[in-house]
C-alpha cells in the first residue's frame, strides 16, 4: 500500500513511524535527488493506520507498491481512506466587551493589510522587472510571500503581534490563490469566466474574514461555545451538537476554523475530517430512479419509477421565490433610504431593514435547496439531474424579470449539494448531458420513422408545449422530468437521428392521488404575507408556481 501525504515532511514522519519506504521524487535541475510525498507502508495498511493518522488524516491511499510505482510511475488505484472532509457554520454573538470586539475587527483588518502589502510588492516587482529584466522578484506562492512578510512585518506593521499570525497568513494565502487563478485564466487552463488581476481590498468592499489553521481551536462541551486563537471564546446562537458529538467520540478532527462577518453578524465555519461509518448507508427507496427538472415556476419537478413494483410518481416542489416576495418591501425601503440623511440614525435604521431582507432571502433560498436535496438523496437510489449553465441562462434571456427569477431560484446550488449528499446517503447521482433537450422531446411519442417527436411552442419559456403529431398539450416541466428519469434511454443522439421505440410509459400521466404539502412552514408563511398585486410590465412571464406541492401517482 502506498500512502500519499500532503507534504514531503509529513511523508518523512510517516516513514519513520511505520518503517516504510519514502519513494524518490523528481530530481532537481542540477541532478540532486529528492524524496516524494509517497510512502510504501507495506501490504497491511491497517496495522499502520494509527501511525499515519497521528501525522495527518488528510492523506490518499493506493493499492500499489514501490516496485510498481517505480516501473509504471503510478501508485495504483486509489482506495477510500475512511475519512471525509465536511464543514458546519454557526452564527456567534459579537463579544460584549468593547476591547474583544475591537480585537475581532483588528483581525479582519490585519488580513487585509497582509493582502494589500503582498499585492503592492507584486506590482512593484512587475514594474521593476519591466525596466530591469534581471530584477529578482518575490515568488507568487504562499511560502515565498510569507518569508517576505516575516522580513518586512516589523516595519510595515509594528503592531502585528497584537493579532494572531494566522490572519496574516490567511491574507497572503488569499493573494496567492488570486494570483494563481489570474495566471491560469490568462493561460487558458482555468475553466469559467475570465479572472482579472487582483485588486486592493478595502473595509467597505471586502467582507471581514480570517481563517485559523493552528492554535487553540475547540468546540466546547457545553455545545454553546467555540474557541479560536487569541480572540478566545465566542458564544454560539445555536446548538453545536452536530459537530461536538463527533469530536467528543473521537470520530472527527478539526482542520481549520474561519471567522467571518456578513450582514453585520459573526459566523464561525468549522472544517473537520469525519471518520466514515463502517457500514454503508442505503436510501429509503433504493430501487427507485428519479428525474429532477429544476425550474423557475417550480423549484423542482421530480418524476420517479420503482424498478421493483413499476409504480410511478410525479412530484412538484414549490419555489419560495423570496426575492420576488420581498420586492415591494425592498422598493419601499429603498425610497425611504433615499430620503434619509447619510450617517443619521434614520439612515442606519433603514439600512438595517434592507440588510434584514437580504439575509432572510438568502436563508430561505438556502433552506429550500437543502430540504430538496436532502429529501432526494435520502429517498431515491438513483437521482438524475440536469447539467445547467445558469450563467448562460441569465445571459441569453432578454427579460430582466426572467433573469432575476433565475437568480432567485438558485438552481446552481442544487448540483453541488447533491454531489456530497448522495455520497453521504449511499445513493447514486447521474448528471445528464448538457445538450440533451429534455424539455423539447415529447416523452414516449415518436414519429412514423421512429425518430422522437419534438414539441412546439411560441416562446422559449412557455409552460405548455404542443405535440405536432397528436396535438396534445404537454406541461414543459413534467415532460422534462419524465425524460430525465428515463435518461439515457432517451439519448442525446435521439435529437438528430432515428431511434428504436423506447419502453418508456406514455406521456399522459393519469392522476390517481393528490396531496398538498408545504416545503416548510416558514416558506409557506412567507407566501401568505406576500402582497397581492398585478405584475408590472417588466415582470411579465416570471411564472412562479403557486404555493403547492402536488403528488401524482400512476401504475405501470
Amino acid at each position: 500500500m502506498i500512502v500519499a501525504m500532503r507534504t514531503c515532511a509529513q511523508a518523512a514522519k510517516v516513514a519513520g513511524l511505520t518503517g516504510g519506504v519514502q519513494l524518490a521524487g523528481k530530481p532537481k535541475l542540477d541532478g540532486t535527488p529528492t524524496l516524494s510525498r509517497w510512502v510504501d507502508v507495506g501490504a497491511d495498511f491497517e496495522a499502520h493506520r494509527a501511525a499515519v493518522e497521528s501525522v495527518s488524516v488528510l492523506f490518499e491511499l493506493y493499492d500499489g507498491d514501490a516496485g510498481c510505482c517505480l516501473a509504471s510511475g503510478s501508485p495504483g488505484t486509489q482506495l477510500p481512506t475512511g475519512w471525509r472532509v465536511t464543514a458546519a457554520r454557526f452564527e456567534v454573538q459579537w463579544p460584549s466587551d468593547i476591547d474583544r470586539a475591537g480585537l475581532v475587527r483588528s483581525h479582519f483588518g490585519a488580513r487585509r493589510k497582509a493582502f494589500n502589502w503582498g499585492l503592492a510588492q507584486i506590482k512593484a516587482d512587475l514594474d521593476a522587472k519591466a525596466v530591469d529584466p534581471a530584477h529578482e522578484s518575490v515568488g507568487w506562492d504562499l511560502g515565498s510571500l510569507r518569508k517576505a512578510w516575516n522580513v518586512a512585518k516589523h516595519e510595515v506593521a509594528p503592531w502585528w503581534a497584537e493579532n494572531s499570525k494566522e490572519c496574516y497568513s490567511a491574507g497572503l494565502a488569499d493573494l496567492a490563490s488570486a494570483l494563481g487563478n489570474w495566471s491560469a485564466s490568462k493561460k487558458g487552463t482555468r475553466k469559467g469566466r475570465r479572472v482579472g488581476f487582483p485588486r486592493f481590498q478595502s473595509a467597505r468592499r471586502d467582507p471581514g474574514r480570517v481563517r485559523f489553521t493552528t492554535g487553540t481551536m475547540r468546540v466546547e462541551d457545553d455545545r454553546r461555545t467555540l474557541t479560536v486563537p487569541v480572540i478566545d471564546t465566542l458564544r454560539a446562537k445555536e446548538n453545536t451538537r452536530r459537530v461536538q458529538r463527533h469530536l467528543a467520540s473521537g470520530r472527527a478532527r478539526i482542520l481549520n476554523m474561519t471567522l467571518s462577518q456578513r450582514w453585520g453578524r459573526l459566523f464561525v465555519s468549522v472544517s473537520y475530517a469525519l471518520r466514515t461509518p463502517d457500514t454503508d448507508k442505503t436510501p429509503a427507496q433504493p430501487a427507485v430512479r428519479a428525474g429532477v427538472d429544476l425550474g423557475v415556476r417550480t423549484l423542482a419537478t421530480v418524476a420517479t419509477r420503482d424498478s421493483m413494483t413499476g409504480t410511478q410518481t410525479l412530484v412538484e416542489y414549490e419555489n419560495p421565490a423570496p426575492l420576488k416576495a420581498t420586492l415591494t418591501a425592498r422598493r419601499r425601503a429603498g425610497r425611504e433610504l433615499s430620503r434619509r440623511i447619510l450617517g443619521s440614525n434614520g439612515y442606519r435604521a433603514v439600512k438595517a431593514k434592507l440588510t434584514r431582507l437580504d439575509r432572510r432571502c438568502v436563508h430561505l433560498r438556502r433552506e429550500a435547496a437543502h430540504q430538496l436535496t436532502t429529501e432526494l438523496a435520502g429517498t431515491y437510489g438513483q437521482v438524475v439531474i440536469e447539467n445547467l449553465d445558469v450563467t448562460a441562462m441569465k445571459r441569453s434571456m432578454g427579460k430582466r424579470a426572467y433573469r432575476r427569477a433565475v437568480s432567485d431560484a438558485a438552481m446552481g446550488s442544487v448540483a453541488p449539494m447533491m454531489a456530497y449528499k448522495t455520497t453521504r446517503f449511499g445513493s447514486t447521482l447521474i448528471v445528464e448531458d448538457r445538450w440533451f433537450a429534455s424539455s423539447q422531446i415529447h416523452h414516449g411519442c415518436y414519429l412514423p420513422d421512429s425518430s422522437p417527436c419534438r414539441l412546439e411552442g411560441k416562446g422559449r419559456i412557455d409552460k405548455h408545449l404542443v405535440c405536432p403529431q397528436t396535438g396534445e398539450v404537454v406541461d414543459r416541466d413534467r415532460n422534462a422530468a419524465l425524460n430525465l428519469r428515463d435518461w439515457p434511454d432517451m439519448p442525446v443522439v435521439a435529437q438528430s437521428g432515428p431511434r428504436p421505440r423506447s419502453s418508456a410509459v406514455p406521456a399522459e400521466v393519469p392522476e390517481t392521488a393528490a396531496q398538498t404539502i408545504r416545503t416548510t412552514d416558514r416558506l409557506g408563511s412567507l407566501r401568505k404575507t406576500r402582497p397581492q398585486r398585478k405584475a408590472a410590465s417588466s415582470e411579465a412571464k416570471t411564472g412562479v408556481a403557486p404555493a403547492t406541492k402536488e403528488l401524482r401517482k400512476e401504475s405501470a
